[in-house]
């Protein structure tokens, strides 16, 4: 049995060729489309073609051993990029790249100069004159930042030709997908992975096919999440600060790699800036341009078209500060590396006054962590987002279709991952579940403990759980002897809640184990419908049942919804929701977290580090005691608080471990003091 979270080689799917025939027909036919001057639509298809069959590729890679399989993918992927350097015309912005490496070379400063200077033009020679007519916004000087711009002058010095900066950019795609290779080889993973960056469409059409400067970007990427894998996190953020001063945006990325462990080791990504000490401003700014490109809306990303007829000439502005504020809100919410960046990214462009399809390259790379359904459908609808330049614009009706087209669809897709997880590479192979173990912490419960026994009880009998353990955490009432009489093993531990489950858990011989409350009470089929939910995904490290209060008002039923779409949607769930999981997904992860506060949100970050996360629809019925009496609304500003203050902390390195500190914060006492 392969090691969990890891695949065995040679890959499982199909056995023969034709997938990867498919795919090569398609990405010829793709590149044909350059010479060939294809319309949009038959551009469109050839594009959904070449990315439904390498998805095809990727569920059914031929069965070969790895040391064939890398090298016959790094092949091909470089006699497909030298396929579209030779095929494809170069995009218009090759021509500023060109311009402004040729203006380095002859002691010109791009931050100074714009395309359309006279001063320009008396610098640079006659044979960059078509060159030089082909920029657009000539009256804009450069908005790149400096590693772009030296990138620029490093390629014209070899050659300041449209076609030296195209086969520079699928070099370095493909310099990318080798660093990926290693990756994945020293993760042990499916080498179909490799599949998905050396043969993407989007990288071969966008990097050597036009010649996007954004292709630099992927072998900086390829070694930050290389080394963040190997827990070289130096390293790491230098590559993502190197990244993101070659496009801005990539910068976004430093905040969703930090950890509690790594945060110190974070201002390697300033290394990087130094670069800027290569230009001066020329009296102005570096940034003029930019903010200048930044209010130009064509090709904009779905948030700003939804605002423009809200605020007009100011949605920009909007869609940037709305986008800010949801990538607060991912940066508590979603805290492992293979989910985080990813979110980030697609936050960034959807809020972005002016999206292109090479705008998304980055996104291939970080990808491969966690290949989903959603991005892979980002990636391929980037077909129906803009034409290449040999294309006419659809018009403002034709890009409104288009839009909807791309991101309606990911929408979709994301939702149903909330019900279905699944991945297209499935990213884990975790063994059977062999049993399921029950664990009740309980502490002075003896009047609610009764009945959450008594619903396990039929499951027990059944033979859908193994054993149920209730942890007593120093009762001063008959909590053990009701735990007795209901037949439960019956264990004493301290530490608060997460201490005595740890304790449960330690002593469990289940594969799998349910947590319940014991002021919850279980439907019957509950532990059939988790049973269900692990052979359903192998790949499931965990999740929760989901619950509703036995009684309560609108605001309760309110909280009850809130509780399952944070759980959802971003897998964060609560002890009385039910949490269960593999015992071998946990400790592969650091195990039980024994805190005495904030366990269960502790527990389910660790899950989601670990694997997929599923909520089961409900089941758990759940004592309303805490919310009884006044003061809602400042109960759940509270819960609110400590969770979000918990999220920043384990970010930053600043969370108490042991989980009195929340103790004490929303009880207002510990556990000995004062009973209620």
């Amino acid at each position: 049995m392969p090691a969990p979270g890891r695949h065995p080689d040679p890959s499982p799917g199909g056995h023969g060729l034709r997938p990867l025939w498919a795919l090569g027909v398609c990405l010829l036919a793709l590149a044909a489309c350059g010479p060939l001057t294809a319309g949009r639509a038959g551009y469109a298809a050839c594009w959904l073609a070449a990315f439904g069959a390498l998805a095809w590729l990727a569920r059914c890679f031929p069965d070969w051993s790895r040391a064939r399989a890398v090298p016959v993918l790094l092949g091909l992927g470089l006699g497909l990029r030298l396929v579209f350097v030779w095929a494809w015309p170069a995009d218009s912005d090759v021509n500023r790249y060109v311009i402004e490496g040729a203006l380095q070379l002859a002691g010109g400063n791009p931050y100074a100069l714009a395309p359309g200077d006279a001063r320009l033009w008396a610098l640079l020679p006659e044979t960059l004159r078509p060159v030089l007519a082909g920029v657009n916004h000539q009256e804009l000087a450069a908005a790149y930042p400096p590693l772009a711009e030296l990138y620029c002058r490093l390629v014209a010095a070899v050659s300041p030709t449209p076609l030296a900066f195209k086969a520079a950019a699928g070099l370095l795609d493909l310099l990318g997908c080798a660093v990926l290779a290693g990756w994945l080889w020293r993760r042990a993973a499916s080498v179909s992975l490799l599949a998905l960056a050396a043969l993407n469409p989007l990288s071969l059409a966008m990097g050597a096919g036009e010649g996007h400067l954004d292709a630099a970007m992927l072998p900086l990427l390829a070694l930050a999440v290389a080394a963040f894998g190997a827990r070289r996190d130096g390293p790491g953020f230098l590559c993502l600060g190197a990244a993101g001063l070659i496009k801005y945006p990539a910068l976004v990325l430093v905040f969703f790699f930090l950890r509690a462990d790594n945060v110190r080791k974070a201002w390697l990504v300033l290394v990087p800036f130094l670069a800027f000490g290569f230009f001066d401003d020329g009296g102005g700014s570096f940034f003029s341009a930019l903010f200048a490109f930044v209010g130009h809306t064509a090709h904009g990303g779905p948030v700003t078209a939804l605002l423009w007829p809200v605020c007009g000439r100011w949605a920009p502005l909007c869609s940037l500060a709305l986008g800010g504020a949801a990538l607060a809100a991912l940066w508590l919410a979603i805290q492992d590396s293979r989910r985080g960046p990813v979110a980030a990214l697609v936050t960034v462009l959807a809020c972005l006054p002016t999206v292109y399809p090479w705008y998304f390259l980055p996104l291939v790379p970080l990808w491969l962590a966690r290949p989903t359904w959603a991005v892979w459908w980002l990636l391929a609808a980037q077909g129906l987002a803009a034409t290449p330049t040999w294309l006419r614009p659809g018009g403002l009706g034709g890009e409104a279709a288009a839009m909807a087209a791309v991101w309606l669809p990911f929408a979709g897709l994301i939702v149903r991952g909330w019900f279905r997880p699944g991945l297209l590479v499935p990213a884990q192979d975790w063994p059977p579940v062999a049993g399921l173990s029950v664990v009740v912490p309980a502490r002075n419960e003896a009047a609610r403990l009764g009945a959450c026994l008594a619903a396990l009880g039929p499951a027990a009998r059944a033979g859908e759980v193994v054993e149920v353990i209730v942890v007593d955490g120093g009762s001063r009432d008959a909590t053990a002897l009701v735990a007795l009489a209901h037949g439960a093993r019956l264990l004493l531990a301290g530490g608060g809640r997460g201490g005595q489950i740890a304790a449960g858990v330690a002593a469990c011989r289940g594969e799998a184990v349910l947590v319940v409350h014991a002021d919850c009470v279980c439907r019957a089929d509950v532990p059939r419908r988790v049973h269900a939910a692990f052979r359903a995904t192998p790949g499931l490290a965990g999740g929760a049942v989901g619950m509703r209060f036995a009684a309560g008002g609108p605001g309760l039923r309110l909280l009850e919804s809130l509780n399952a779409l944070r759980a959802r949607a971003f897998g964060i769930s609560f002890g009385d929701q039910g949490q269960f999981f593999r015992r071998r997904a946990l400790e592969s992860v650091g195990g039980m977290p024994g805190m005495a506060l904030m366990e269960d949100v502790e527990l389910a970050l660790r899950l989601r580090q670990a694997g997929e996360t599923a909520l089961c629809g409900g089941g758990l019925a759940v004592s309303p005691r805490r919310w009884e009496g006044g003061g809602f609304a400042a109960k759940l500003g509270r819960v609110l608080g400590l969770c979000g203050a918990y999220l920043a902390g384990r970010r930053l390195g600043l969370t108490d471990t042991t989980g009195w500190r929340y103790f004490r914060r929303y009880y207002g006492r510990l556990p000995y003091q004062t009973e209620t």
